[in-house]
């Protein structure tokens, strides 16, 4: 045993790993490249909520041609969608578009369980495509990824890391040199990348910034980091402006990267998988939380607008009745009503880098009741995290 083997050993697992990832993330690509969703004309009709001959009339005030394509179907996609509704006047939109006043902070959601496989990534990006694309009120939605396995960045910005964009972890690391009269807020705005959805961005993560919990130890050990928890924070606090709500996905453990999600956040949001040993873990996990927001407290975070837990991967059995049951006598007040139940759909969706928000009914190549259903869910369980946040908006309106 010598330390120069085991360097040559941990650089060949490293290369293997490296390698093995490039070419699964160049098979996802060639396989799924993503499009922008597409509706028929009945899908566009009942999405913006008017007539037949009243969509035609704007469709056309648009200049958009629905029969363009190689088939002669009529079909328009999600930002020509837009287009039209923004050509509608208010009397014919479903809501107003929403402009959040000065009062009203940008709110910022993390996404958190120590225990993985709860269902954190497809809850953040299936909420913030749910809520870019569901509701009419237009809300600017950003999402961040904070894991290093970057998941959430495949389905949104799949191409980030081999086109050079900055990734959260670059931002965090300063891994980056400012352009002469290039300012911080400029760069960081820029890394928030435009995706398929277009009132939605992702700021990307990339496998490099695994090596983030190894540079904050360093500079938290050598003094150079002070305030170890902000960086995330001040991030965010640079492009607030530009958003209504951010999103945050973490990795599943608990080292500086979540401390600075969670200390940027504004509310969490604890995805919850129903099953025993998910349970077990998460209980675990709600044990040591004290200690979490002790050292969160300490360095001055003001406190949640509110703290919820969201059911995932809920399956019809007696078992699932009665472990809902002990979840509801224990965490009553905290457990969303509404839960994501087990669907084919989602994880057909996700295998296409989608979420069922990402694609219609008609483009769906399975079943479309099965479909229909997972977007009824998924619009269910977005609701009730949207109300929370127009409740937070109300009280700090009339504050």
């Amino acid at each position: 045993m010598d330390t120069q083997h085991t360097t040559q050993d941990f650089q060949h697992l490293k290369q293997g790993a490296d390698d093995y990832i490039k070419r699964r993330n160049l098979r996802l690509l060639a396989n799924h490249r993503k499009e922008l969703r597409n509706y028929t004309r009945a899908e566009a009709s009942a999405y913006l909520g008017i007539d037949a001959k009243t969509l035609d009339k704007y469709v056309a005030a648009a200049d958009i041609d629905p029969r363009r394509h190689e088939d002669s179907q009529w079909s328009i996609d999600i930002a020509e969608m837009y287009r039209v509704r923004d050509l509608l006047p208010e009397a014919l939109r479903k809501e107003p578009k929403f402009v959040r006043s000065d009062k009203q902070q940008a709110q910022v959601m993390v996404i958190q369980n120590q225990k993985g496989g709860v269902g954190k990534t497809v809850s953040a990006a299936t909420i913030a495509s749910g809520l870019a694309t569901e509701f009419h009120q237009e809300y600017r939605i950003g999402l961040i990824d904070m894991d290093g396995q970057a998941t959430l960045s495949m389905y949104y910005a799949p191409e980030a890391e081999q086109e050079g964009n900055l990734s959260v972890g670059d931002l965090m690391m300063r891994n980056f040199d400012l352009d002469e009269g290039e300012t911080f807020e400029q760069v960081v705005s820029e890394a928030f990348l435009e995706t398929t959805v277009p009132n939605l961005r992702i700021l990307p993560a990339a496998q490099s910034d695994r090596a983030m919990e190894g540079w904050f130890h360093e500079h938290v050990f050598s003094h150079q980091l002070p305030s170890p928890y902000s960086l995330l924070s001040d991030i965010i606090d640079s492009v607030k402006h530009e958003f209504d709500i951010i999103i945050i996905d973490t990795p599943p453990s608990l080292g500086y990267a979540t401390f600075n999600a969670y200390f940027a956040a504004t509310s969490v949001v604890f995805p919850l998988s129903i099953t025993e040993n998910d349970i077990d873990a998460t209980c675990s996990y709600f044990s040591y939380i004290p200690q979490v927001w002790a050292l969160l407290e300490n360095a001055n975070h003001p406190g949640y607008d509110f703290m919820k837990i969201l059911l995932t991967n809920h399956r019809d059995s007696s078992t699932t009745t009665e472990l809902m049951n002990n979840l509801y006598d224990y965490f009553g007040p905290y457990l969303y009503s509404k839960e994501f139940k087990h669907s084919e759909a989602i994880r057909q969706a996700s295998s296409l880098l989608s979420t069922v928000f990402d694609m219609s009914k008609s483009e769906y190549p399975k079943s479309k009741a099965t479909f229909q259903s997972a977007q009824q869910n998924g619009y269910e369980v977005t609701s009730q995290i949207l109300r929370d946040i127009l409740n937070v908006w109300r009280e700090q309106e009339q504050a």
